[in-house]
């Protein structure tokens, strides 16, 4: 007989057992056990908390940062016939009202909620109120500044638990060391929490790391040998367009993808790809975050990413049907120094933070004492180019700002048009006497949006111009007056990012930033990057094994495939090894090399050089260190 957790998962998901340690996860949370989750890319964490939810009486609030992934699972929870809504900066102030109040008076069972919302008054007045029954953390890694996205804003959730302490707090991550879990659980303030994770392990995934100087020749020769689906990662928006273009020429469907396009041309991307109509997506890493296709077989870097959890995630996406799939990354001697400059260029100092924040003020037009809880949209590049500022180091600083409570910036995400009408009918029928050219695009409102006195109601402009046999853009004109006018609330979709003020503004001068803060934030990028750089540069042990000893993991068994492995199943001639064993000692008889060093000793093939050494370490013959450099071993060479 089933239990009533997998009835619930056959009842609306259709599915007949949890994969693995889902179902221990969800047990320990229906036991009122606060709870970790660890469970990497494609494992199946929404249903941790989404089946305990549907087991317990009231309300589940869940605590996203993503508005994107948010709104997909608000979607697929609907699809199942489960009451679900959410608040986050892309909503106005009445529909965040709207949705609190359903959340309360209504028989909602899952609010979600963004974390920049948990200290505004809105939602701390209506959080006695609701009858809640678990509180889920989704990317909580987000919590510690040791994590690889720290968002301040979700230091606030400890204080939610003081409002409704007998709750169960689960929280789940798909990428989190030792040191990330112990931080969350300190600032959730969880009692005893039972800790789950599963092997970073991928026994599908086959990681492959080559040097290469002609990166095109290599990817092609890759994306024809593999066939099917697959995504090509570059750190730029304009070598996404350069390398898709190249891809095209050489026969392969291959289409660019970057945060700098419109959301239409994003959207068409994504579906042609998704539904097999492109064979490759090349794009920055704004791509893959909520997109679950199963059949990408290769995911390739022709760039370093910034840190290994940002890698883990990425090569990640392949194989999630768990058939083979490769992760391949394609390095260069320039690559290294690139990703530094890169990571360097990101390091905002005071006077970057002071000179932002200034524009910002001015940007939008923010009175000295005043806050902006009500969300604007942002537009990165419109802000940069009117202050002259460089856009990457600009989100830096913006990011900074954020940490230091000064403002709050959402993800880009596209947001349809909405409207409200605010005069009731009789000032309406007034206004319509008043201003007849007006008539037309009103009854239509009317006639076809339900509810539009009483909440925002979502239209589609090109819809309403063809009724009215008329454009898109006078629609939008007329619509924009009739704001004007205080007919009613309009708000044009967009796909930009939402920008809020939550602290009072300050004269940028009296900015209180930590010079702590942001030496230990430089020192955080510097680290993450120097392991990245040490995962690509390390030839010596086998990839899977590196991945998952960054994340805690130490009883992994080499792969036995990815390019370390397969290395090793090398010969040369007995005379060619002792000939590089002997050169190698002689380098290491003084002081210890690193890495790089030893891996082109004199005049040797470096993979002749890589032989030898991946024998001398597996013989404990040398030692080697997390920075990459090689000592010979106390015990004398035999």
């Amino acid at each position: 007989m089933d239990t009533p957790v997998v009835e619930i998962l056959k009842k609306y998901w259709g599915h007949q057992s949890f994969r693995s340690l889902q179902e221990d996860v969800i047990q320990s949370v229906i036991s009122g056990r606060d709870t970790i989750a660890l469970l990497p890319t494609g494992g199946g964490k929404s249903i941790c908390f989404q089946v305990p939810g549907l087991y317990f009486d009231g309300l589940c609030i869940v605590v996203s940062p993503l508005i994107a992934l948010m709104r997909d699972q608000v979607d697929n929870l609907k699809k199942r016939g489960i009451k679900a809504v959410a608040v986050n900066s892309s909503l106005t102030h009445r529909e965040i009202d709207t949705a609190l109040d359903n959340a309360v008076y209504g028989n909602t069972k899952f609010l979600y909620v963004s974390p920049e919302r948990l200290k505004t008054a809105m939602f701390i007045a209506r959080l006695p109120k609701m009858n809640v029954s678990l509180l889920a953390i989704d990317e909580a890694h987000c919590i510690s500044q040791w994590g690889h996205d720290f968002r301040p804003a979700y230091r606030e959730i400890a204080k939610l638990r003081e409002v409704i302490p007998k709750v169960p707090v689960v929280a789940l991550t798909a990428t989190a060391t030792h040191k990330v879990v112990a931080d969350i659980a300190e600032q959730l303030a969880l009692k005893n929490p039972a800790i789950y994770q599963k092997s970073f392990t991928r026994s599908n995934l086959i990681y492959v790391i080559q040097k290469e100087a002609h990166k095109l020749a290599r990817t092609l020769n890759a994306v024809k040998r593999i066939g099917g689906s697959g995504i090509v990662y570059c750190s730029s928006r304009l070598e996404t367009v350069r390398q898709a273009n190249l891809l095209r020429a050489n026969g392969v469907a291959a289409l660019p993808y970057h945060a700098g396009m419109d959301s239409k041309a994003r959207r068409e991307t994504q579906d042609l790809w998704i539904n097999n109509k492109a064979q490759v997506v090349v794009a920055t890493n704004a791509f893959g975050m909520g997109i679950d296709k199963p059949d990408v077989r290769y995911v390739i870097h022709l760039d370093l990413p910034q840190s290994m959890e940002a890698y883990f995630q990425e090569a990640g996406r392949g194989g999630r049907d768990e058939k083979t799939a490769y992760a391949i990354m394609l390095i260069n001697d320039d690559d290294v120094i690139r990703l530094r400059e890169r990571v360097q260029s990101q390091v905002p100092e005071k006077e970057t933070l002071i000179k932002v924040y200034k524009a910002l003020s001015n940007y939008y037009q923010l009175a000295l004492g005043s806050i902006k809880l009500d969300s604007v949209a942002f537009d990165l590049q419109a802000f940069c180019k009117k202050y002259s500022m460089k856009p990457v180091l600009t989100l830096q600083a913006l990011k900074m700002l954020e940490q230091a409570g000064y403002i709050t910036l959402s993800e880009a995400v596209f947001t349809p048009s909405y409207i409200t009408f605010l005069l009731q009918s009789k000032a309406l029928y007034s206004f319509e006497v008043g201003y007849p050219k007006f008539e037309p695009l009103i009854h239509f409102l009317l006639r076809s949006c339900e509810g539009v006195f009483d909440q925002p109601t979502r239209i589609i402009e090109d819809n309403i111009a063809r009724h009215l046999k008329t454009t898109p853009d006078k629609v939008r004109e007329q619509l924009q007056h009739l704001k004007e006018f205080r007919v009613l609330d309009y708000q044009e979709q967009t796909d930009l990012p939402f920008i809020t003020f939550p602290a009072h503004r300050v004269r940028a001068e009296d900015l209180l930033i930590d010079k702590t803060m942001l030496k230990d934030y430089h020192e955080r990028m510097l680290g993450k990057m120097q392991s990245m750089t040490n995962y690509a540069q390390n030839g010596l042990v086998c990839r899977s094994r590196q991945l998952v000893a960054y994340f805690g993991e130490s009883t992994a068994a080499d792969c036995g495939r990815c390019d370390v492995c397969l290395g090793r199943k090398k010969r040369i001639s007995r005379a060619a090894f002792d000939e590089i064993r002997t050169a190698i000692e002689t380098e290491l008889s003084g002081s210890g090399k690193t890495l790089s060093e030893l891996a082109t000793i004199k005049s040797y093939p470096e993979e002749d050089a890589l032989i030898v050494l991946r024998w001398l370490t597996d013989n404990a013959k040398i030692t080697v260190s997390d920075e990459l450099v090689l000592k010979l071993a106390q015990a004398k060479l035999g």
